[in-house]
């Protein structure tokens, strides 16, 4: 009786284990300094290199947000304080020296056109109780070359048009005092009245949703914090509890990287197109918040139900940590803009773009900023970056080094880079609690909501 023997060259081979291929691999410390060092170059030039003074249009930017805020805080000066608190309608006095100090800082780096330059003789002869036409007057054909001020039918026409400004109207205000006047002014400032009107209805609902939820999520608050504490510094299990601080750093550190070759040369060639379709920019903008994400999941997975399952993003959302966080958040962002409100250098724009003017405008703030962008954040900076280093070092230090990563690349004043820094600690608590980043997803998505959503109804929403 003959026995079959199966020789080695022909017995089946098990198939190698891709996760355990990815979790063997191993990064030497010099490669991940190289990569470190890149990025920090490009960090250091954005924060620290050569101010290369404001784009163009920047003044018409700040003109609209001196405009509506002005408007604002005139056609509420006579409601409730509360009232005025919540629809964030400041004194007009306030806004006015607010609105000085940003044209002036334009002035300085000489990015002032006639219209601003306009606005801000205006708003100076108001502060400081001058004659407005004589000082306009006295301005017009100097150095600036200002033809100033305009003749009454066309301030007339601005204003009956929707396009003025109060310091459009200031200015015929001006003229009616000389005893110009018009038979067409009656219905022009009606028009502007109406416009004022329309906004500060708008700021009331739209703000006023704001503290609602804001309100909501406070009773909330209590409770969301009891099932965090619970389980938020607890390890974690499964694939990504596995993950190694070099792995998650290298995988971070290359997305990122790709991601600001992918910009630099995506602006590169859109300086040779004058104009592309909102829609293709939508689409490109959504592309290129996603690519860190992307490349991230592909260097970690091999299915996309792995991501689902080890993220946990089969989970439905905790919608008491969603509300309970956000009014942590937003009761931290109101002490630290009392505490810091001052330290910060002003933005003349106040962090507005013309990107997000009109309904495409809102299509962009809506899909870029609200949905794109907190997926692809978070996968990259809390599902990989914070989970590896919570391995190695903690759920704390993680959370802290994470989120120091996740405000340095979003640009902003000091004030705003620890605002972004709470978040990402937050969020990062909450994926550590809940075990999934549905949760945290949710989060961010209603606080981008809730800032971009009440933010396009007073700046960037047509008056009429």
């Amino acid at each position: 009786m003959k026995i079959a023997v199966l020789t080695p060259s022909i017995m089946p081979v098990p198939p190698a284990n891709a996760y355990r291929q990815i979790l063997a691999r191993k990064y030497p410390e010099p490669f991940i300094a190289l990569l470190a060092f890149i990025l920090g170059v490009w960090l250091w030039d954005h924060y620290f290199g050569k101010d290369a003074g404001y784009a163009p249009g920047t003044d018409e930017v700040a003109m609209v947000k001196f405009d509506r805020d002005f408007r604002l805080a005139e056609s509420m000066a006579g409601d409730p304080p509360w009232l005025r608190w919540v629809a964030g309608a400041d004194a007009p006095g306030e806004v006015r020296r607010a609105g000085l100090e940003s044209f002036v800082m334009l002035q300085k780096e000489n990015a002032l056109g006639e219209r601003s330059s306009e606005a801000l003789i205006v708003a100076l002869a108001e502060e400081r109780g001058l004659p407005l036409l004589d000082t306009m007057r006295q301005v017009s054909g100097g150095e600036d070359g200002l033809d100033l001020p305009k003749s009454f039918p066309v301030m007339v026409e601005r204003l009956a048009s929707g396009k003025g400004a109060w310091w459009d109207r200031s200015v015929v205000q001006a003229y009616q005092r000389e005893g110009v006047s018009s038979p067409d002014l009656a219905a022009a400032m009606k028009i502007y009245d109406a416009g004022t009107g329309l906004l500060r209805q708008r700021a009331i609902a739209s703000r006023g949703t704001y503290w609602l939820l804001v309100g909501l999520g406070t009773l909330f608050l209590p409770v969301a914090l009891r099932r965090l504490i619970a389980s938020a510094l607890q390890r974690g299990r499964g694939y990504s509890s596995r993950w190694s601080a070099p792995l998650g750093l290298v995988v971070v550190l290359g997305a990122v990287l790709a991601w600001i070759g992918f910009d630099l040369t995506l602006r590169a060639g859109l300086t040779a197109v004058t104009s592309i379709p909102p829609w293709l920019g939508i689409a490109l903008d959504s592309a290129l918040r996603l690519l860190p994400a992307m490349i991230a999941l592909g260097l970690l997975f091999r299915r996309p139900s792995h991501v689902a399952r080890v993220f946990g993003l089969n989970k439905a959302p905790s919608w008491v940590i969603v509300l309970g966080m956000f009014a942590l958040l937003s009761w931290l962002g109101q002490g630290l803009n009392l505490l810091m409100g001052g330290l910060s250098q002003a933005d003349p724009t106040g962090g507005l773009s013309t990107s997000e003017d009109g309904p495409w405008g809102l299509a962009f703030a809506t899909i870029s900023a609200c949905l794109v962008a907190p997926f692809a954040e978070e996968i990259v900076y809390r599902g990989v970056l914070f989970r590896s280093l919570a391995n190695r070092f903690g759920v704390l230090a993680g959370a802290l080094l994470s989120s120091g990563a996740f405000a340095l690349v979003h640009f902003y004043n000091l004030n705003g880079l620890i605002g972004v820094g709470l978040f990402g600690f937050v969020g990062a608590v909450v994926f550590s609690g809940t075990r999934g980043l549905s949760t945290v997803i949710a989060l961010h998505c209603l606080y981008n909501l809730a800032v971009k959503l009440p933010e396009w109804f007073v700046y960037h929403a047509g008056l009429h």
